[in-house]
């Protein structure tokens, strides 16, 4: 009767497994750890940056290489489309934020500022700033489209490793190496709040569509969310077996996707805060994730050197 009941027991848990999904596209172009994956606000362009210094534009359907953008002088951390897709910001461990014109692929903008790598991007909502997050524990804003700098923000004690808008643009959100995530006012310069609950670093962070709740992924294995308006914790996800190194919502806001260093891509759904998908196929670290516009596909980036295309099922939740 025990083994029967044993028997049982492991069949509810394989029941209770989210489903596992394969890449339906891998690309292999680049030479070295693939560090972030972008799309273009219409669909139609994907860019990746690498630690092999270049960053490539491919086309975002058939992910062909329609150019490679070389002058940084060290890896490439974070890439950045402009909301008319015009430009494309990018940032590096050599110190400095890039300005690129996506038709012609010319370098517009060298930005320098920042003392050390520059780990994250962000263009606010209206493409009139430009934010970037450094391992030099600041926060600069750029004007756009001139890149003059409009000014810095401290508070964290420890990198910066991620910066995202508002969808009003009217707060910027930080995660950092000292543990903590940060919400800035944007138009007054300064800290609105801190928000303390992650054990280790805070490597992403993302507002949902609506603008109401963050997302942060750590370190710790976690992936907090928070009410944006009270700052409080709403939900604690252990969401990896490792460090959650991304996160992205989809655009209508059903779902979340996180990726980890356990080679992981894991979608979630927003209502019920659980698992319902699996993408398995990396052979390391997936530094990022991102939905397609229609939030039918993900594309994610590894430290493999590669991208991969994940298709969702039909019949998912």
């Amino acid at each position: 009767m025990r083994s029967v009941m044993c028997l049982i027991a492991l069949l509810l848990v394989a029941t209770d497994d989210p489903p596992k999904q394969h890449s339906q596209a891998t690309y292999r172009e680049h030479a070295a750890a693939v560090n972030c994956v972008a799309l273009s606000h219409d669909g139609k362009l994907m860019a990746t940056c690498s630690d092999d210094d270049t960053i490539k534009i491919r086309d975002a359907v058939s992910g062909k290489v329609t150019a490679t953008l070389r002058g940084h002088e060290d890896s490439v951390l974070s890439v950045a489309f402009s909301p008319d897709d015009k430009r494309l910001a990018s940032g590096s461990a050599d110190d400095t934020l890039k300005i690129w014109n996506v038709s012609t692929s010319e370098m517009v903008h060298t930005l320098k500022g920042h003392s050390d790598s520059v780990n994250s991007v962000a263009y606010s909502p209206d493409g009139a700033l430009l934010a970037s997050g450094s391992d030099d524990d600041t926060i600069r804003f750029w004007k756009i489209p001139g890149g003059k700098e409009a000014g810095t923000l401290k508070g964290h004690t420890d990198s910066v490793n991620s910066v995202c808008f508002s969808p009003n643009g009217k707060l910027l959100a930080s995660g950092s190496s000292d543990d903590s995530v940060r919400l800035w006012d944007v138009a007054k310069l300064r800290q609105r709040s801190t928000l303390d609950e992650h054990g280790d670093t805070v490597n992403a962070v993302a507002f949902s569509p609506d603008g109401k709740t963050l997302a942060s992924a750590g370190s710790d294995g976690d992936l907090i969310l928070w009410n944006v308006a009270s700052g409080k914790l709403l939900e604690t996800l252990p969401a990896h077996d490792g460090d959650v190194l991304a996160v992205d919502f989809s655009a209508d806001g059903k779902r979340f996707a996180t990726a980890g260093s356990d080679q992981l891509v894991i979608v979630w759904d927003v209502a019920t805060k659980s698992e319902i998908l699996h993408c398995q196929g990396h052979a390391d670290t997936v530094n990022d994730v991102t939905f397609t516009a229609d939030g039918k596909q993900l594309l994610s980036a590894s430290e493999d050197n590669t991208v991969k295309r994940w298709t969702l099922p039909k019949t998912l939740p």
